[in-house]
């Protein structure tokens, strides 16, 4: 059965999962199936359960401690050479994120009507209205927490994305659509970029945007946040701490963090890997998956 971390609000590259797999080797939906099957995703920690068969297709590591790998493990690929290299693998197992699969289902949006969209993470879009400050900056914003269709559409519809969102960069690129990453918020992890982008010979760089917050914190928050801001000064905190947020955001600074995200394109030249770099990685996935098929209905 797929396992794969379910989001109540949804989540576009969490959602990717069932409607991917269901497609592409609908086996591994099989709720009955006892194996866990483990595709897309920073997933890989210690937090997956021990006992029973773990196949794994295309998840990386990244927010936790890596899982310790025993003979319940069944590896076909990786998401990139870091989470190759952490977990100990054979580099030939570092391919890439299996989301740039949506490429073999093409989905008729029609022509471009988005000259820039921007989509966060699905967590940020808890700190401020996003749909309404793009508005404001004549930037499209592309709500992650929407159904995987709607998502494919606005992001094929767009001329450049800049992606908070991974999973927004990475279904972009396979869908030829130049992106820009960007940093905003303490959930952007460089540790899960580098991996993905390495696995297609890019050179990751990365726009570092101001965050803003235009919904109001709880009290008790507020006072966890400025404590969690104190020791993120220490050795006792995170450094992702420092931008945790403590108030509403000023006028002047959500006008200069739209300024800014406004001139992204213009700073930043969009990233989009090499049709043949697309092509080789594609290829290889796929060859992933048709063994991954032919073992599961024989075990």
């Amino acid at each position: 059965m797929l396992y794969y971390c379910k989001t109540p609000e949804g989540n576009f590259g969490d959602d990717l999962n069932p409607w991917l797999w269901s497609r592409l080797a609908p086996e591994v939906c099989d709720e009955s199936d006892p194996r866990l099957f483990i595709g897309i995703g920073t997933i890989l920690s210690h937090r997956i359960p021990s006992e029973g068969i773990k196949i794994v297709l295309g998840a990386g590591c990244g927010y936790s401690k890596p899982p310790v790998l025993d003979s319940k493990w069944r590896i076909y690929a990786v998401r990139g050479p870091l989470t190759a290299a952490r977990l100990k693998l054979d580099s030939n197992l570092a391919l890439t994120d299996p989301a740039m699969l949506v490429r073999k289902f093409p989905n008729p949006s029609g022509a471009k009507t988005f000259p820039i969209s921007f989509m966060p993470h699905h967590q940020s879009m808890l700190n401020a209205n996003w749909v309404n400050l793009c508005s404001r900056a004549s930037i499209h914003c592309i709500d992650p927490r929407n159904p995987v269709e709607k998502v494919l559409s606005e992001i094929q519809q767009s001329e450049v994305l800049l992606a908070e969102a991974m999973h927004g960069a990475i279904v972009a690129d396979a869908l030829r659509v130049p992106w820009v990453a960007v940093r905003m918020y303490s959930q952007f992890l460089d540790f899960k970029w580098n991996d993905w982008s390495q696995s297609i010979n890019v050179p990751l760089t990365v726009a570092t945007i101001p965050p803003v917050f235009t919904n109001p914190l709880a009290w008790r928050r507020q006072m966890v946040h400025r404590w969690k801001r104190v020791w993120s000064k220490t050795f006792l905190g995170k450094a992702k701490w420092r931008s945790l947020p403590v108030r509403v955001s000023k006028e002047y600074e959500i006008s200069e963090t739209l300024r800014l995200l406004g001139n992204v394109v213009t700073k930043h030249s969009p990233h989009l890997s090499d049709d043949r770099t697309l092509a080789r990685v594609e290829e290889r996935l796929l060859e992933k998956v048709s063994e991954l098929r032919s073992h599961w209905r024989q075990q």
